[in-house]
């Protein structure tokens, strides 16, 4: 949850449903198995988090704390499942490319989720 938090602290719209989506992506990039076999190695992978690789990403235990709650396990479950194996995310400054029928968005300041090579 410490590393999951640490790349939420940075990638995500903070407060929001988006913060369960980035976890669901990181998530759903472990279940690969393409992208590392850690949340750590996931996160710190070159070129992946933009947060992380900045030094923008701050431990947090109140965002560790949400995603505890049973609300918050329940968000990331229903959220892996909506990203239905999508690995990517974008954040505001490419909101122009999304494609609002096949990119879901868990919050409107938030990333919206695509496929790889989408």
């Amino acid at each position: 949850y410490e590393e999951l938090a640490y790349a939420i602290s940075s990638e995500a719209q903070l407060g929001t449903d988006d913060e369960f989506g980035v976890a669901a992506n990181i998530l759903t990039r472990l279940q690969t198995g393409k992208y590392g076999g850690s949340i750590g190695e996931i996160i710190r992978a070159p070129g992946q988090y933009e947060g992380v690789y900045t030094g923008r990403s701050r431990y947090s235990p109140d965002i560790v704390a949400r995603l505890k709650s049973p609300e918050g396990q329940a968000k990331i479950n229903e959220f892996i499942g909506t990203l239905d194996g999508r690995t990517e995310f974008k954040g505001q400054s490419m909101l122009r490319n999304r494609v609002a029928s096949e990119d879901p968005m868990f919050s409107s300041g938030g990333n919206f989720y695509h496929y790889a090579g989408q």
